[in-house]
Protein backbone atom coordinates (compact mmCIF):
# COMPACT_ATOMS: atom_id res chain seq x y z
CA UNK A 1 0.00 0.00 0.00
CA UNK A 2 1.71 3.19 1.02
CA UNK A 3 5.58 3.35 1.19
CA UNK A 4 8.28 5.11 1.07
CA UNK A 5 9.73 8.83 2.33
CA UNK A 6 9.10 11.91 0.46
CA UNK A 7 10.28 15.50 1.77
CA UNK A 8 7.77 17.50 0.99
CA UNK A 9 6.83 21.57 1.56
CA UNK A 10 3.85 23.22 3.57
CA UNK A 11 2.89 25.90 1.27
CA UNK A 12 2.35 29.48 3.11
CA UNK A 13 -1.58 28.49 3.61
CA UNK A 14 -0.03 25.20 5.40
CA UNK A 15 -0.90 22.84 2.60
CA UNK A 16 0.23 19.84 1.94
CA UNK A 17 0.67 18.18 -1.79
CA UNK A 18 0.23 14.46 -1.73
CA UNK A 19 2.70 12.91 -4.30
CA UNK A 20 0.97 12.01 -7.39
CA UNK A 21 1.91 7.86 -6.71
CA UNK A 22 -0.20 7.86 -3.12
CA UNK A 23 -3.01 10.13 -4.96
CA UNK A 24 -4.97 7.46 -7.22
CA UNK A 25 -4.48 5.22 -4.89
CA UNK A 26 -6.15 7.77 -2.06
CA UNK A 27 -8.97 8.85 -4.64
CA UNK A 28 -9.68 5.02 -5.21
CA UNK A 29 -9.78 3.97 -1.56
CA UNK A 30 -11.37 6.86 -0.12
CA UNK A 31 -12.78 8.97 -2.94
CA UNK A 32 -9.84 12.08 -1.99
CA UNK A 33 -11.15 11.63 1.69
CA UNK A 34 -8.48 11.14 4.61
CA UNK A 35 -8.53 11.22 8.63
CA UNK A 36 -5.83 13.03 9.93
CA UNK A 37 -4.76 13.24 13.74
CA UNK A 38 -2.22 13.75 16.50
CA UNK A 39 0.55 10.87 16.99
CA UNK A 40 1.16 11.76 20.84
CA UNK A 41 5.04 10.21 19.09
CA UNK A 42 5.25 13.76 17.92
CA UNK A 43 3.60 13.60 13.83
CA UNK A 44 0.31 13.15 12.60
CA UNK A 45 -1.43 9.87 11.35
CA UNK A 46 -2.83 10.29 7.95
CA UNK A 47 -5.52 8.05 7.10
CA UNK A 48 -7.20 6.80 3.69
CA UNK A 49 -10.88 7.04 5.23
CA UNK A 50 -11.88 4.01 4.17
CA UNK A 51 -9.09 2.92 6.61
CA UNK A 52 -10.47 5.09 9.66
CA UNK A 53 -13.14 3.10 10.84
CA UNK A 54 -10.90 -0.54 12.28
CA UNK A 55 -8.97 2.15 14.10
CA UNK A 56 -11.71 4.37 15.37
CA UNK A 57 -13.54 1.11 17.07
CA UNK A 58 -10.73 -0.24 18.49
CA UNK A 59 -9.79 3.13 20.08
CA UNK A 60 -13.08 3.57 21.60
CA UNK A 61 -12.85 0.46 23.02
CA UNK A 62 -9.84 1.39 25.38
CA UNK A 63 -9.74 2.14 28.88
CA UNK A 64 -7.99 2.66 31.71
CA UNK A 65 -4.02 4.20 30.89
CA UNK A 66 -4.57 3.35 27.16
CA UNK A 67 -7.80 5.74 27.37
CA UNK A 68 -5.47 8.96 27.32
CA UNK A 69 -4.09 8.07 24.48
CA UNK A 70 -7.15 7.18 22.43
CA UNK A 71 -8.17 10.66 23.95
CA UNK A 72 -5.72 12.56 21.97
CA UNK A 73 -5.91 10.69 18.80
CA UNK A 74 -9.64 10.89 18.49
CA UNK A 75 -9.77 14.21 19.87
CA UNK A 76 -7.84 15.52 17.21
CA UNK A 77 -9.11 13.39 14.25
CA UNK A 78 -10.69 15.30 11.51
CA UNK A 79 -11.76 14.31 8.25
CA UNK A 80 -10.02 16.03 4.78
CA UNK A 81 -11.03 16.04 1.21
CA UNK A 82 -7.77 17.02 -1.28
CA UNK A 83 -8.56 19.48 -3.34
CA UNK A 84 -8.43 19.02 -7.33
CA UNK A 85 -4.59 19.81 -7.10
CA UNK A 86 -4.11 16.71 -4.82
CA UNK A 87 -3.71 19.48 -1.94
CA UNK A 88 -5.13 19.10 1.83
CA UNK A 89 -4.90 21.57 4.36
CA UNK A 90 -3.23 20.63 7.33
CA UNK A 91 -5.40 22.51 10.65
CA UNK A 92 -3.51 24.82 12.14
CA UNK A 93 -3.62 22.99 15.55
CA UNK A 94 -2.69 19.84 14.22
CA UNK A 95 0.41 21.69 12.41
CA UNK A 96 1.39 23.72 15.62
CA UNK A 97 1.23 19.99 17.80
CA UNK A 98 3.34 18.47 15.75
CA UNK A 99 5.59 21.48 14.93
CA UNK A 100 5.26 21.29 11.14
CA UNK A 101 6.55 24.27 9.34
CA UNK A 102 7.40 24.33 6.27
CA UNK A 103 9.65 21.50 5.53
CA UNK A 104 7.90 17.78 6.46
CA UNK A 105 8.36 13.78 5.46
CA UNK A 106 5.77 11.88 4.74
CA UNK A 107 6.33 8.17 5.55
CA UNK A 108 4.49 5.38 4.23
CA UNK A 109 3.30 2.99 6.83
CA UNK A 110 1.15 0.30 4.85
CA UNK A 111 -2.12 1.35 5.78
CA UNK A 112 -1.34 5.18 6.65
CA UNK A 113 1.31 7.78 6.21
CA UNK A 114 2.93 9.31 9.43
CA UNK A 115 3.64 13.11 8.97
CA UNK A 116 6.77 14.42 10.48
CA UNK A 117 8.58 17.27 10.91
CA UNK A 118 11.72 16.85 8.33
CA UNK A 119 14.12 17.30 10.98
CA UNK A 120 12.01 15.48 14.11
CA UNK A 121 12.35 12.95 11.76
CA UNK A 122 15.73 12.81 10.39
CA UNK A 123 16.65 12.81 14.66
CA UNK A 124 14.42 9.47 14.48
CA UNK A 125 15.99 7.95 11.28
CA UNK A 126 19.17 9.05 13.36
CA UNK A 127 18.76 7.64 16.80
CA UNK A 128 17.68 4.13 15.64
CA UNK A 129 20.79 3.93 12.82
CA UNK A 130 22.61 4.57 15.83
CA UNK A 131 21.77 1.60 18.02
CA UNK A 132 24.61 -1.09 18.16
CA UNK A 133 24.26 -3.64 15.82
CA UNK A 134 23.72 -6.00 18.53
CA UNK A 135 20.76 -4.65 20.11
CA UNK A 136 19.47 -4.14 16.64
CA UNK A 137 19.87 -7.37 15.75
CA UNK A 138 17.87 -8.38 19.12
CA UNK A 139 15.17 -5.85 18.72
CA UNK A 140 14.66 -7.30 14.80
CA UNK A 141 14.73 -11.18 16.17
CA UNK A 142 12.11 -12.45 14.41
CA UNK A 143 11.56 -10.42 11.26
CA UNK A 144 12.55 -11.54 8.01
CA UNK A 145 13.60 -8.20 5.47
Amino acid sequence: MFSGVSTLNLDSKGRLAIPAKHRELLSAMSDSRIMITLNPEGCLLVYPKSEWQPIYEQLRKLSGPQAGVARIILGFAEELELDSAGRVLIPTKLRERARLDKEVALVGQGNKFELWDDGLWNAKVDAVMAIDAADLAEQMQGIVL
